[in-house]
């Protein structure tokens, strides 16, 4: 299921001696498809993105593509590179603790009673939907590369 369109939308912004600000460059316009991370996005929000991808933390929304595929998806960074992440009787436990962060989705999160497991390398992201119960994610298609990250989802506009 396609999470996003990306808008095309381009500022031309000039500054008095006629040079281009490249701020404005580094950010990119979504309109959200799907129900994957509802509550916080719903189908039709537009969202403000920015390709600046230094310092990705724990709950940061990103926008990426899956490796073989060239449709854009959002989700919630849960698992960082070199972690160890685990799903036994649908909770989460990162490096075999439960995660102190306050994340915005509702458990459980799997639909079954296996045990799932991952080390993600130096370069990998665990990634889930706020939407447990209608998020296709990293429980399914597994971690995902730094390299498949486009933009860091920065605020709602409607």
């Amino acid at each position: 299921m396609l999470s996003f369109k990306k808008l095309s939308v381009t500022f031309n912004i000039k500054v008095n001696n006629g040079d281009s600000l490249s701020f404005f460059r580094t950010f990119d316009f979504y309109k959200v498809a799907g129900h994957s991370m509802e509550p916080l996005l719903d189908e039709g929000s537009l969202i403000l993105c920015s390709k600046n991808l230094d310092d990705l933390k724990r709950s940061d929304v990103v926008i990426f593509n899956r490796e073989l595929d060239t449709k854009s998806e959002i989700k919630r960074i849960i698992g960082l590179p070199n972690e160890n992440i685990e799903i036994v009787d649908g909770l989460l436990l990162i490096n075999e603790r439960m995660p102190e962060d306050d994340f915005s989705f509702n458990f459980p999160l799997n639909l079954s009673n296996e045990v799932n497991q991952w080390k993600l390398a130096n370069d990998q992201y665990y990634v889930i939907g706020d939407n447990i119960l209608d998020s296709t994610d990293s429980r399914v298609y597994g971690p995902i590369h730094e390299s498949q990250i486009s933009a860091k989802f920065i605020c709602k506009i409607w």
